[in-house]
């Protein structure tokens, strides 16, 4: 007879928390997050230095070409479908309550 021993639902979700956990552990000592600001940092002195450029040669200076652009749409299917599924409970949500103080405004 082949007996597989079933794994506890609570220990499989202790397991996953715990390789998460080790993930982002990894990731913090490794110091991607701060390359990540340091990078960014950089890219910041950079453009100070072209504005400070620019404003010793006495240029004109359009702010827009100093402003970072980070308009990246990250949405997908999911989340369009989440953002259309909140908006429709949000909205039967306050019809529920509007009816429920009606009645109440009706009883007392």
């Amino acid at each position: 007879m082949n007996k597989k021993k079933k794994i506890n639902p609570i220990l499989k979700i202790i397991i996953l928390l715990f390789i998460i956990y080790i993930a982002f552990f990894v990731v913090d000592m490794s110091g991607y997050y701060e390359g990540k600001v340091r990078n960014n940092v950089s890219l910041t002195n950079e453009k100070i230095m072209e504005f400070e450029d620019l404003v010793k040669n006495g240029e004109e200076i359009d702010l827009e070409s100093f402003l970072k652009k980070d308009d990246t749409d990250y949405s997908n299917k999911v989340s369009r479908f989440g953002e259309k599924f909140t908006l429709e409970l949000q909205d039967v949500i306050k019809d529920t309550i509007d009816i429920i103080g009606d009645i109440f405004k009706s009883l007392f």
